[in-house]
């Protein structure tokens, strides 16, 4: 087992909580904001990467992410088997 260490994010831990998965699920509605914006070519690149990471944090977990208009954004447990 890992020794719970602070670092500038957070408490390392063998497992990410939910409650930092959606947080990170709460950003990528901001990435579709972007899409009628002036970007140039290298920072498209660079958020779209960024966007990817997020979105593989949250799957890895076994997590889907939805957004609703009512209810805002959340996560689902993906059933993998």
């Amino acid at each position: 087992m890992l020794p719970f260490k602070k670092n500038i994010m957070g408490i390392i831990s063998e497992k990410t909580e939910r409650k930092a998965l959606l947080e990170m699920a709460k950003t990528l509605r901001f990435f579709e904001r972007l899409e009628l914006l002036q970007i140039s070519a290298g920072d498209i690149v660079r958020i779209a990467h960024a966007e990817h990471i997020i979105r593989d944090v949250i799957g890895n977990n076994g997590y889907g992410v939805r957004f609703s208009r009512k209810r805002g954004t959340g996560i689902t447990k993906l059933n993998i088997r």
